[in-house]
């Protein structure tokens, strides 16, 4: 963040891609975003976990590739998931959705500090050799 306020930027993302969805590291009091391509499929939004659950926005992408009627359930799912969180349809190639989520990130409150920040969800431990505790 000290990087961020140096160069003057108006907002700062950390994607956190290549996680493991359990291992999604949400802070409490930091807007976060899950990203799901509706292309992996409708049970998708039940697999993910704390990535989905925890999220305080979801953005749905590639909803124009599946039928309808797929992207109807894929989205009942991701609500059902995390009831909370409002889910946008944002479309890479068009731009379509684009304008909501720019006006959602826009709102969603500023984070001065992260110091003392915590996450929302504890990452998985390893305790013995192949076994977790979550």
């Amino acid at each position: 963040m000290a990087w961020g306020y140096a160069q003057g930027l108006d907002f700062l993302f950390s994607e956190s891609a290549g996680l493991c969805n359990r291992c999604s590291p949400h802070i409490r009091g930091v807007t976060g975003i899950c990203i799901i391509d509706c292309l992996a499929g409708v049970n998708t939004p039940k697999k993910i976990g704390p990535m989905l659950i925890f999220a305080d926005m979801v953005v749905v992408t590639k909803g124009d590739i599946v039928s309808p009627a797929e992207r109807e359930v894929f989205a009942f799912r991701v609500r059902k998931a995390n009831r909370k969180a409002p889910v946008l349809f944002v479309n890479g190639l068009t731009g379509q959705g684009a304008f909501e989520l720019a006006r959602q990130v826009k709102n969603a409150p500023e984070t001065l500090s992260l110091e003392h920040g915590k996450i929302r969800f504890p990452l998985p431990v390893q305790e013995k050799a192949g076994c977790l505790r979550i």
